[in-house]
This record gives structure tokens, sequence and C-alpha cells, in this order.
């Protein structure tokens, strides 16, 4: 997942925004790879026996946008504060889990999610860094669009609590499907130039589908079915590490002393969650 900044900036021509149309080519291919895989291991039958709810509906799109609306913030800020705006949705998802499923939020749920916001800004350089510069329109946009796939995203997770008696590989071809009709609208309208776009463009296109798409969608619905919404969130984070650190060996995005200590933070706070204390006798 953190290495979706990276093929989305290398599959974007200059001055192009596509990130929505990546998106649906990242939703296709993971869905016509799941038919594919329950094809194969002959479990068309499970995919057409288990009941499509809302939930199941709901996470998709949400994803869907969520993915669409951060990739497209990365080509118009840092990737770095991209992937911090996307990363709200952890957060989301674990309050919600709290409100609408009655999760139980423990301390060390409670010490994770704090360590990981300070290591998210810390990282990000918004806190303790060098002064920005005045945001431009562009710049504006970005961060709406990184807010916007942060909420969405969070949404995403909470719906990947729900039904978790579907099988990962039927959960993940409809994720991956109604994914691909939510960010369908959003291409509609949106209506993106691609002409611009080279075979290099469509060479890291094309691996942006499947190592960020099939591949690692696929894990985030097993993960998604297997911890908690506070657990998910905390592993989660471990994408602005990754991405930070793309951001700074590939584009030369700058880091500090303190980036390094804030990613630091978000490690510690990913495994706080997952320490369990030993049972009483």
């Amino acid at each position: 997942m953190g290495g979706a900044g990276v093929f989305g900036r290398m599959a974007t021509p200059p001055g192009a925004v596509t990130g929505d149309a990546l998106t649906l080519g990242r939703m296709l291919a993971g869905a016509v790879g799941m038919l594919v895989l329950l094809t194969a291991g002959r479990r068309l039958g499970a995919l057409r026996r288990t009941r499509v709810t809302p939930s199941v509906v709901l996470g998709g799109v949400f994803l869907g946008l969520s993915l669409a609306t951060y990739l497209s913030a990365t080509v118009l800020i840092d990737l770095s504060l991209a992937v911090v705006l996307h990363y709200l949705g952890p957060v989301v998802a674990t309050v919600l889990a709290r409100v609408l499923l009655k999760e139980r939020i423990t301390g060390p749920d409670v010490v994770s999610l704090a360590l990981a916001g300070v290591g998210m800004t810390i990282a990000a350089g918004l806190v303790g860094g060098a002064a920005r510069p005045a945001a431009t329109d562009g710049q504006t946009l970005g961060i709406v669009l990184g807010a916007t796939s942060g909420v969405l995203y969070g949404a995403a997770l909470l719906c990947y609590r729900y039904r978790s008696d579907m099988p990962a590989d039927v959960r993940s071809f409809w994720n991956f499907a109604f994914g691909a009709v939510g960010v369908g609208a959003m291409v509609v309208v949106s209506r993106p130039d691609l002409s611009g776009m080279t075979t290099t463009h469509w060479a890291w296109a094309v691996g942006f589908f499947l190592i960020c798409g099939l591949f690692a969608l696929s894990l985030l619905v097993v993960a998604g079915k297997h911890l908690r919404a506070a657990e998910l969130s905390s592993l989660s984070y471990w994408e602005i590490v990754v991405a930070s650190a793309f951001g700074a060996l590939v584009f030369g995005e700058p880091v500090t002393g303190l980036a390094v200590v804030g990613a630091v933070l978000v490690t510690v706070a990913a495994a706080v969650p997952l320490v369990r204390r030993p049972a009483r006798p």
C-alpha cells in the first residue's frame, strides 16, 4: 500500500491528474484477478451462494473513492502530507467502531493511536519542520482531496468489520467490483485526460494495478476480517513510514531528524495493540 504514491506519480504525465482513472484500472485488475483465482480454485459456487449486503457494497465503493482521491492528492502535494491526510481514516474507523459496533477500545489502543497521530504529523514535517510556503490553488485542492480520502478510507475500514462470515476471496472480489463501480462514476464526471501517457507511464500503471491493487488490497481485506478496527488502524500507519521513505528516495523530498523520530513513533504505535497481556492464572 505504501508504494501507491510512487506508482501513481510515475504513471502520471506532468501536469495531469489521473488518480481516478488509475484507481479504476486498479479496481478492475483486482476484480478480474480475483475472478481468475476463484475459477482456478473452483470456488465460483461460493461466489454465487454468498449473500451481498449493504456493508459489502459500501465497503467497496468507499475504498475505491478513497484511493482515487488519495492518488490525485499525491500528485498535487508532498507524498508524506498526502498519506498523513489519508490516514485520518483509521482514527475515524476506530471511533465509529466504538460507537456503532461497540468494539472495546483498550488502553493500548489509545496509546497506539496517540503515538501514531504524533508520529505521522512529525514524519510529514507538519510539526517542527521548516515553514511551508503559502499554498497554491493546486495544493489547496490536494489537501482537500487528501482529507476526503481519509474520511472515506475510515468508512471503508469500518465496513470490513461487518460480514466477517464472508470468505476473504469472495469479499475481495466484491470489494474490487463495487470499488470499480464507485470510481467509474467518478471517472464519468471528471473525464481525465490520458492522452499524455507514454509507454513508460502505462508500464508503471500496470505495475500499480497488480502490486498495489490485486495483491495489496486483497491482503487488506484478509486483515480486516481478522483484526479489530484499532489493531487494523495501528498496523495501517506503517504505510506512512513506507510512503515517506519512498518520497525521500525516489523524489528527493527532505527527511529531517524529527521525521525519523516520527517514523519510529509510528512503528512503535503499530506494535502496541498487538502485545497481549499474559493470562491470569
